[in-house]
């Protein structure tokens, strides 16, 4: 039944994009080629709209006698926007990486209704993704297909939030606050009292929205609350505390599996100076599986970073944390420590230099096992003022040790993306136009071997013409 009501709205929806003229190269409200009013007499004075065909609009009569608004409510508009993913040669490997992460055009419908002011409004999110590429085997269409209701509003002191909401497993990165291949809702309430704010959050959501046989479904319940402790001019904390049952099944309206019940508590503090920001947070969690021999397990973990601005050129972010798991019966005991440097000097207005460091050391200590992990990053960016112009360069350096292995293997990785706007050349009615150029080179050694291994260079162009 809801995912018949959902086609129903979007078929209604999507009517008008079969106009090539339906959409802007970015984002343009269409109200005014739609006309999606309500029947109020403050309608029926609208002057006659015509179609790039020369008739006249069905939504409006030139025969209408025009009255005076009797102040009936209308709805507001809806807005229809598109947009293409950027491509982003950074972070390809190959031309089918490449694809599948840009190019794709995203069709969004939103419409935000005031029912009492502030108090209560009503809001309709709809998306659709449109590949790049597809082929035989491409997914049904309401895999890339979202829709969600919301209902929220405000008082003086509260602030409270219901949606109910659908989105298929292709959908993309959109709006949206219901997940990937998710159908369900959610229930957020908030109350800010002095120095101290409550928050309460309830949601429910089904994965596998599609009930594909071959995948299997969950069906996850949570329940979250939170409370924040704020003074002026001294740290935030924050304490929260969550609950989730999670129901696994074989496929969907098959036997259950596996039933998993997830516990967790955590504190969060936030700091200001200034000098530089920071936080620290820490957290306890417990896992129970009903179906599994040795299915509980312990965490336990802390991290803290921050942003420190000790020179007006410099910026140095420090970060560092440790996590320990541990499964019933001492069948896992994994222990993880990190730290991380990063750092930013902005070198001029338009040039940037980012070194940075990493340690990790992973310890596994019912078989003495340990690996340490150190990174060496380098990177340089340039973007010049008019964003005609990115150029950007990548080294690092990575070294793993293991002790239960006398090799020690070492990878360079360099790469060089170059970034061009080429509109002033092609002189094309584009709103995009750019040249790429990506060159990488990568090469593991290993310390133990005696043979110099090849590294591998690739290299990438790319030219993007988007209307």
């Amino acid at each position: 039944m809801v995912r018949t009501v959902l086609w129903l709205v979007l078929g209604s929806l999507l009517l008008p994009f079969v106009s090539s003229s339906a959409f802007s190269a970015d984002s343009i409200p269409l109200v005014d080629r739609l006309g999606l009013r309500t029947n109020s007499p403050s309608n029926a004075c609208a002057s006659p709209t015509y179609s790039s065909l020369g008739r006249s609009s069905p939504f409006f009569s030139s025969s209408t006698p025009c009255t005076e608004s009797t102040g009936e409510y209308s709805l507001t508009r809806f807005n229809f926007t598109q947009k293409r993913e950027p491509f982003n040669l950074q972070g390809a490997r190959d031309m089918s990486s490449l694809m599948n992460q840009g190019g794709s055009s995203l069709y969004e419908a939103s419409n935000d209704i005031d029912l009492f002011h502030e108090a209560l409004t009503a809001g309709v999110q709809m998306v659709y993704r449109d590949p790049l590429v597809t082929d035989n085997s491409a997914t049904p269409f309401t895999n890339r297909l979202g829709a969600q209701i919301v209902l929220k509003g405000a008082t003086a002191s509260m602030k409270y939030q219901a949606q109910y909401g659908f989105s298929g497993q292709e959908t993309g990165n959109t709006s949206f606050t219901t997940p990937n291949d998710r159908i369900g809702g959610k229930l957020v309430w908030e109350w800010d009292l002095p120095l101290v704010t409550p928050k309460i959050e309830l949601s429910r959501f089904t994965s596998n929205v599609e009930g594909d046989l071959a995948r299997a479904q969950t069906i996850a319940n949570q329940q979250k609350f939170s409370l924040l402790l704020a003074a002026p001019d001294w740290p935030s904390l924050s304490l929260g505390y969550a609950r989730q049952q999670t129901d696994i099944f074989t496929r969907p309206e098959g036997p259950l599996s596996d039933a998993i019940t997830t516990e967790s508590v955590s504190a969060n503090l936030s700091f200001l100076y200034g000098t530089g920001k920071g936080d620290w947070s820490s957290y306890y969690k417990t896992s129970q599986s009903e179906f599994a021999e040795n299915g509980s397990e312990e965490e336990i973990g802390t991290k803290m970073r921050g942003t420190l601005n000790l020179l007006e050129p410099v910026d140095l972010t420090p970060q560092w944390g440790f996590t320990r798991r541990i499964k019933s019966r001492g069948t896992m005991v994994n222990d993880r420590f990190f730290a991380k440097l990063g750092s930013s000097f902005r070198v001029s207005p338009t040039s940037t230099l980012n070194p940075g460091v990493e340690f990790a050391r992973d310890l596994n200590r019912l078989d003495a096992l340990r690996t340490d992990t150190l990174a060496a990053k380098l990177g340089y960016a340039y973007l010049a003022v008019d964003d005609s112009l990115h150029v950007s360069i990548l080294g690092q350096y990575i070294l793993n040790q293991r002790t239960n292995t006398p090799a020690n293997p070492q990878i360079y990785d360099i790469s060089l993306l170059f970034k061009k706007d080429v509109r002033d050349y092609l002189h094309l009615n584009h709103r995009q136009q750019t040249l790429s150029l990506k060159i990488a080179y990568n090469q593991q050694m290993n310390t133990s071997s005696s043979q110099t291994q090849s590294g591998q260079t690739s290299a990438m162009l790319l030219v993007s013409i988007i209307p």
